[in-house]
């Protein structure tokens, strides 16, 4: 049973757990570099070409289209980021322009760190959803930590929040979404848990297309809400409910989201996207896709082995994929994600007989429409590697980080659960201690050394 009341301990607890995140993160959007710098390449990934489009908010106080010189990157076809969704560069525009009222003389790395922050912020707003959303689905405490420690301090999830990107807001409306459909299914649906949903929508529709499967797989979770199961009453379909708060959440996108795409379909000749724009501008500079070079996409599953090639990335890897942490950190994450995916297999199949007792929850339709969007991520990821532009890296599939941690997680705790408690209490603490020694001497004795000596 969720409980409402957070205690004091808990507070203090939460407490500790975000400002830890905030701490770390500050290191690193504070001391990596920002041009690209060979042969350490010790900046983020694209951060200078992304850079480009909340300097042009910062500078001219207006929206740039994608078509202005100042926000296209020479190197990479004179394609813009401007061109697709960025709320976050809008923000980071802005906040810059109001830090610039204060501080004038600031330099433009005192900037680029100004936008950092928004990333980092987003990320501690993350870790606090991250958090309710574990509060939600795991009854005990300490797997509610276990969940929301594993997941914030993988050491790639806390980089996103560290440089200039759209992901990290992305991650953030992930988080709201998973929370407020978890809400719907524990508590029914209300007005209040819509509203959250449609701004969690909102956020995701104006940052990051490839997270756009859990918005598509979202609407039949939705409309499952309405379905009445139970033999008194016979099943029943509630219209009228859905539509009512669906409309609730309809309207809000409208107004928030709704003038992106008609503004890119003016400014881009109907590409209302952006992407036709995008690939267009890639090919002027010799990018040519792998599907027009003669290789299918069995060869290229094969030969360029993409998701072996994003394993390190997904796990570790700061800087331009460059700086990488010990073998072992690899391996010994592998073991945990196998041992976590091996120990769910029983909580599924317990699942799936109770099944014929009806399910008042909605648990498996819930998570196949959950895989479905896992699966919609990786399968939009590997369509962009096929058909446009060759990118064998972890943080393209992030958008299922949560959901892939939240059957991890549980796994665990099935377990766990077969253990004396000390001994389970025990455990979880050992591995939550472990997984934030890793981060802190991956960022601080790793990381770090290579960003100052740059």
């Amino acid at each position: 049973m969720y409980k409402m009341k957070i205690s004091n301990r808990e507070k203090i607890m939460l407490a500790i757990y975000v400002v830890s995140f905030v701490i770390i993160a500050l290191t690193v959007a504070v001391l990596q570099p920002h041009d690209i710098n060979p042969p350490v390449f010790s900046n983020p990934p694209d951060e200078t070409g992304r850079f480009l489009v909340p300097k042009f908010i910062f500078e001219h106080g207006t929206l740039p289209t994608g078509l202005e010189d100042e926000t296209k990157i020479p190197f990479y076809g004179d394609t813009s980021y401007a061109s697709l969704p960025g709320l976050s560069y809008i923000i980071m525009g802005h906040l810059m322009r109001i830090v610039r009222t204060v501080f004038s003389d600031i330099s433009e790395f005192g900037l680029i760190v100004c936008a950092r922050c928004v990333n980092v912020l987003c990320g501690a707003v993350t870790a606090f959803f991250i958090w309710l959303l574990g509060r939600r689905i795991f009854d005990k405490e300490c797997y509610v930590w276990f969940f929301s420690i594993a997941t914030t301090f993988l050491p790639q999830h806390l980089f996103i929040h560290t440089y200039v990107n759209t992901e990290s807001m992305c991650m953030l409306s992930i988080a709201i979404i998973l929370h407020s459909l978890v809400r719907m299914r524990q508590d029914d649906v209300s007005y209040s848990n819509a509203v959250e949903f449609a701004i969690g929508a909102s956020i995701l529709t104006l940052s990051y297309y490839n997270a756009y499967g859990i918005l598509l797989f979202s609407i039949p979770i939705f409309i499952r809400f309405f379905i009445r199961d139970g033999k008194d009453k016979g099943g029943s379909f509630d219209l009228k409910g859905m539509l009512r708060y669906g409309g609730v959440i309809i309207l809000i996108w409208i107004v928030f989201c709704l003038w992106w795409f008609i503004r890119e379909g003016i400014v881009l000749d109907g590409d209302f996207l952006g992407m036709a724009h995008r690939d267009q501008a890639q090919r002027g500079v010799g990018i040519i896709p792998l599907k027009d070079k003669g290789v299918s996409f069995m060869q290229m599953m094969t030969g360029y082995r993409p998701f072996f090639n994003s394993k390190v990335s997904f796990i570790a890897a700061y800087g331009s994929m460059t700086i990488l942490a010990n073998i072992w950190v690899y391996r010994l994450y592998e073991l945990f994600f196998i041992a976590g995916f091996l120990l769910i297999i029983p909580v599924a199949v317990h699942e799936v007989r109770a099944y014929k007792d009806k399910d008042p929850e909605h648990k498996i339709f819930f998570h196949i429409m959950l895989l479905l969007a896992d699966a919609t991520t990786v399968a939009l990821w590997l369509t962009y590697c096929y058909c446009s532009d060759f990118q064998a890296q972890g943080r393209y599939v992030f958008p299922l980080l949560f959901h892939f941690y939240w059957i991890v997680i549980k796994g665990y705790e099935w377990g766990l659960e077969r253990l004396p408690s000390k001994l389970r209490t025990g455990i979880c603490i050992a591995l939550c201690s472990a997984i934030i020694i890793v981060l802190i001497s991956y960022v601080y004795g790793v990381a770090v050394p290579v960003y100052i000596g740059s």
